[in-house]
């Protein structure tokens, strides 16, 4: 039977409640999700006390949110405080106060715990092996440095978005930050990294953002360049465009940033600060690029909390793709294994080469969830699963891998393919076109050669020779509705490979 579990995050700028649904063979997927702006870094008080007040505020909210997690039959809750509540000076009589006002059981987490929560965050959903994360909240900044997917060093820092803006833009005029109140803060947010020689010896390593403020950076950037697929997760950025925000989001009007696409007229003050914090960080590491991710501190605390021996996954796109699978989807398992080990077998007969490694991860994906849109239309199952692949969120897959996997499971070079690499002409490379329809073709072989989904063919064997490709196939009895199937896919798969295809089917020696 499957388990709810609920993760509160209380941040210094928002509060938030998820709650994953759970397999019992650890498979999960987030049901529901609750966010509030409270700024509890801004009810911080000059002696650094937070006072009962400022809890009886987020009371109500704390109980609705228990609330939610009680209808939803939550049966495990991990409730987290971060910087905000962990740098009061009373922060062991917040906890007590809440506990009074809402009987929530609230462990405060050290910066340490609060950085490595990111980063189970980030390794588990994204196929990236080096990096540096940076976490901007609401009250503080994490920094963590990981090398092969191992955490390599951990800071944090007592500053954020919201609490900078409060010591640094309070004289901003009408929202318009000048040079010198830049300045002072860059200088500031340089000065409290010089005890780290980490962060300044690992240059060259891509920049992973946590938190509102590069995710918001996204969402403005995705419209600014009309992006083809709206998904933050994984979205990379350039220098240049975060320089391009630098030069010109501090220096607009209030009124006139509140009304910048993209932008949450919630993080219109905050979005400037915590810009500063990140690019003056970005280039004293010498970053090299800015990456998105979607997944971060409550995903982290959610692993922590299910799998404490092992929290980081072995394999994020596996994972991602059993999620996806163990969830009312109508597709054979057995089916879409034979699928992928037929288009891997045909790879390795045909292809192989530098770009072995992504064709497969690429092969691997669209093989097991071309068939995932059927859980909504069976008859357009194909169409709905490119919506599905596109905006799922795969873990381990960059956008540009996403949008490939999409038109190889729904390969259809008459059509749809070719309208599908028009609209994302933006993410895909020249030579993605050729990959497209050689993987894309391949795929529909392999499927064809289960069409039935009943493994009537339990073996075959390819091999080439005099620009042809030779498949001899051994059956239980006779494959009809294979048969029917290669002789469909025969041809756009001759075209794609300028190859001939033939085929022999012979008894299976198992029977």
């Amino acid at each position: 039977m499957n388990s709810k579990i609920g993760i509160m995050d209380i941040g210094s700028n928002s509060i938030r409640l998820v709650i994953y649904e759970m397999t019992e063979t650890g498979a999960y997927r987030i049901v529901q999700e609750c966010k509030e702006a409270a700024r509890l870094s801004e009810k911080v008080g000059a002696n650094g006390r937070m006072e009962r007040e400022a809890i009886r505020s987020i009371a109500p909210l704390l109980r609705q949110f228990m609330a939610v997690c009680h209808m939803h039959g939550v049966v495990r809750m991990r409730a987290a405080a971060t910087a905000a509540i962990r740098n009061a000076t009373n922060s062991d009589e917040i906890v007590q106060w809440i506990a009074e006002e809402t009987n929530l059981t609230l462990e405060i987490l050290s910066g340490e715990q609060e950085g490595y929560a990111g980063f189970l965050g980030v390794v588990n959903t994204m196929n990236v092996s080096d990096g540096i994360i940076i976490d901007i909240g609401g009250g503080s900044t994490e920094i963590t440095l990981f090398r092969d997917r191992e955490r390599l060093h951990t800071v944090s820092f007592p500053f954020g978005a919201v609490n900078m803006n409060w010591r640094f833009g309070r004289e901003v005029k009408n929202g318009e930050w000048s040079p010198q109140q830049i300045e002072e803060m860059e200088s500031f947010v340089r000065s409290s990294l010089q005890n780290h020689d980490w962060i300044f010896s690992n240059p060259g390593l891509p920049f992973i953002g946590l938190g509102g403020t590069l995710r918001t950076l996204a969402k403005i950037n995705q419209k600014r360049l009309d992006y083809s697929l709206p998904v933050t997760h994984h979205y990379e950025m350039t220098i240049e465009d975060v320089d391009y925000f630098y030069g010109s989001l501090p220096h607009l009007p209030y009124e006139k940033r509140k009304k910048t696409a993209g932008l949450s007229k919630d993080r219109a003050d905050i979005i400037v600060p915590g810009l500063i914090i990140l690019k003056t960080i970005f280039e004293a590491a010498q970053g090299s690029a800015y990456l998105v991710s979607g997944a971060g501190l409550r995903d982290g605390l959610f692993h922590e909390l299910v799998n404490a021996e092992q929290p980081v996954v072995a394999n994020p796109l596996i994972t991602s793709i059993r999620n996806i699978l163990s969830f009312a989807v109508p597709v054979s398992e057995a089916h879409v294994k034979r699928v992928n080990e037929y288009a891997v077998r045909l790879y390795d007969t045909l292809a192989g080469g530098t770009s072995a490694a992504m064709d497969k991860r690429l092969l691997l994906t669209a093989a097991t969830l071309y068939k995932t849109g059927a859980a909504l239309n069976y008859y357009h199952f194909r169409q709905n699963s490119v919506f599905w692949i596109l905006h799922a969120g795969i873990g381990g897959l960059s956008h540009r891998e996403t949008v490939l996997a999409a038109l190889i499971a729904d390969y259809h070079p008459k059509n749809r393919t070719p309208r599908l690499l028009r609209t994302h002409a933006d993410i895909l490379e020249p030579s993605d076109e050729e990959r497209v329809h050689r993987l894309g073709s391949l795929l529909q072989l392999a499927i064809g050669m289960d069409r039935s989904e009943s493994g009537m063919i339990s073996s075959i064997n390819p091999t080439t020779g005099d620009d042809a490709l030779h498949l001899r196939l051994e059956s239980k009895s006779e494959p009809i509705l294979e048969q029917r199937e290669l002789e469909s896919v025969a041809k756009d798969f001759q075209k794609s490979w300028n190859l001939t295809l033939s085929w022999s089917i012979l008894p299976s020696s198992n029977f």
